[in-house]
């Protein structure tokens, strides 16, 4: 086996042990304080085993072995968990690809196991690992602890059933924690979406703007994609940034709403309304010219209505200024209608006796 060893753990004073201890047993050896430096690491130095601390910042220890079991180049290094949690998380280490799990304790009492463990990995002996816990025989479970670790299920559970996505991003834009729906939105898995730049699951141009938008991040929500969607994985994407700090680690949580549904039904119902309102253009026009034609023709239409002073002996009409005129004059000017002259049987004789004789007329 390589003389190579990488131990990941946020506890400096145990890096210290356990590296010193080490080195003295001829080892070259590494440390990373996360998951995200550890993955940094790995692209220069590949080590034989790594010893993993499964709470960590950043990407935590579980989340380590997964993502790394997803790298073929990485098959031959041994995952052995050293944890403090591991009495009371009953950890199924080689569900998530460890090799082996040795329990926090006296520093005296784990330096026999982690002698034990690398004996064996030497020999080639690595499918002969135990399948228990190294020294979990001694570790008293602590309620505090199984408390913590039942809440940290119960938030996993929570997110991983959640209908939006969920991330956690460093200040730069590295993803360190996605839930199954954050997964299948970007349509990455989840082992290859954590330690990666969120701009790579989006085209050039999206990508940089989100770059952009991280750099001048302050302590403000920012939402984008509302009015321009960004569309992933066939998917019209809401974002929501929410700058979270603890203590002095910062980090930013990202929210992301599939929109694709309701993006489409409001693009439905704006060319409804545009069809509707070039509709009632159109039927307005329609309508304005025939009101142009009915006006053109009522203009034309003049009526008689009312009571017109008639004279009873001559028959003349009395106009609004008081003066009279003949009953020709005032209909010819006051309607459309025309005259045209005759006589009538009774005053054809009466005027006409020589021509029409006195004969009753019909």
């Amino acid at each position: 086996m390589e003389k190579k060893i990488l131990i990941v753990d946020n506890n400096k004073m145990f890096l210290r042990l356990l590296s010193h201890f080490l080195e003295e047993q001829g080892y070259d050896v590494r440390c990373a304080e996360d998951g995200l430096a550890a993955l940094r690491l790995f692209e220069s130095f590949v080590p034989a085993v790594a010893f993993v601390d499964l709470v960590m910042p950043l990407i935590d220890g579980e989340r380590l072995c997964r993502i790394i079991r997803k790298m073929p180049e990485f098959d031959a290094v041994a995952l052995v968990i050293v944890s403090a949690i591991a009495a009371e998380a009953k950890v199924d280490f080689a569900g998530f690809g460890a090799d082996a799990c040795i329990a926090k304790g006296p520093f005296k009492a784990m330096q026999v196991h982690v002698s034990d463990v690398l004996s064996h990995l030497e020999s080639g002996a690595r499918a002969k690992l135990s399948s228990g816990i190294y020294g979990g025989d001694v570790t008293l479970e602590r309620q505090i602890t199984k408390e913590l670790i039942a809440a940290g299920r119960h938030f996993q559970v929570t997110v991983d059933n959640m209908a939006d996505g969920f991330l956690e991003l460093t200040p730069d834009g590295v993803v360190i924690f996605a839930n199954r729906m954050a997964s299948v939105l970007l349509g990455v898995e989840a082992e290859r979406l954590l330690a990666a730049p969120l701009a790579g699951c989006f085209d050039e141009g999206a990508g940089r703007h989100l770059l952009q938008l991280l750099a001048s991040l302050a302590d403000e929500c920012v939402e984008v994609g509302e009015a321009d969607a960004l569309v992933v994985n066939d998917r019209l994407l809401l974002l929501k940034f929410v700058p979270f700090a603890d203590g002095n680690r910062r980090s930013i949580i990202l929210l992301m709403q599939d929109i694709t549904r309701r993006k489409r039904v409001e693009q439905e119902l704006l060319r409804h309304r545009d069809r509707l309102e070039a509709e009632v253009a159109e039927r307005t026009a329609d309508l304005a010219a025939k009101n142009a034609v009915l006006e053109e023709a009522l203009a034309k239409v003049k009526t008689l209505s009312g009571l017109l002073p008639i004279c009873a002996s001559c028959k003349n009409i009395r106009d609004d200024q008081g003066y009279w005129n003949q009953i020709e004059s005032y209909i010819s000017k006051h309607s459309e209608a025309a005259f045209s002259h005759s006589l009538c049987p009774d005053c054809a004789q009466r005027l006409y006796p020589k021509v029409f004789g006195d004969k009753p007329l019909k």
